[in-house]
């Protein structure tokens, strides 16, 4: 019995080295590479008394402080290059500037800055932007938020990319409205072709 104790202790350790080994973020999808979206977000600018972070972290990507300065856009990196960075939470950080700097002097660590309870800080949740993309893209579109700061609440939301010119017009019509333009191009032009017919008797 106590022979087989070790050997019993050898086959867990190794299944959980075997477990561990294969844990972390699910592989790239086929063709795709890490991507380092750019991000911007509207509105700051309007409450130059408060000073904004975004923050996220996730399973296997290291958790980021980003000072948003102005709304100018940002590249994220996400310090993975083999791996899909799986995002558990991202958001943006608001508090008064000048209680922010008192307290970032106190603890330059910005520890009570991590407690979404902390008193004074405001933080809203926002969807992630894509962390992955075609291999054969060369960039990916800036994706931006609408930031709004009202009666002590925070809160953010993801403008949706806006369609340009004639593409962008055709895609608010409904596809059976092109065949009734269609119907339409072909009488007008079997009346014109039947005028001039009678024209030239």
């Amino acid at each position: 019995m106590t022979r087989k104790l070790p050997l019993a202790l050898v086959s867990i350790l190794v299944m959980v080295g075997v477990v561990c080994a294969n844990a972390g973020p699910p592989p790239l999808p086929k063709g795709h590479k890490v991507a380092e979206p750019p991000v911007r977000f509207e509105g700051i600018d309007k409450h130059p008394d408060y000073i904004f972070h975004l923050y996220y972290y996730g399973y296997f990507v290291e958790a980021a402080l980003i000072e948003l300065k102005d709304e100018k856009a940002i590249k994220l990196n996400f310090k993975s290059n083999d791996r899909t960075p799986a995002l558990s939470y991202m958001g943006i950080k608001a508090m008064e500037r000048k209680e922010f700097d008192k307290r970032k002097k106190a603890d330059p660590k910005l520890k009570w800055f991590d407690d979404f309870k902390a008193e004074g800080v405001l933080a809203a949740k926002i969807e992630p932007p894509k962390t992955t993309m075609p291999i054969e893209a060369k960039e990916i579109p800036v994706t931006t938020y609408r930031v709004t700061l009202k009666d002590g609440k925070l809160s953010a939301e993801k403008v949706e990319a806006k369609k340009d010119g004639a593409a962008g017009q055709a895609g608010l019509l409904p596809p059976w409205t092109f065949g009734i333009l269609m119907s339409l191009s072909m009488t007008w032009f079997g009346i014109w072709l039947a005028r001039r017919g009678s024209g030239a008797h």
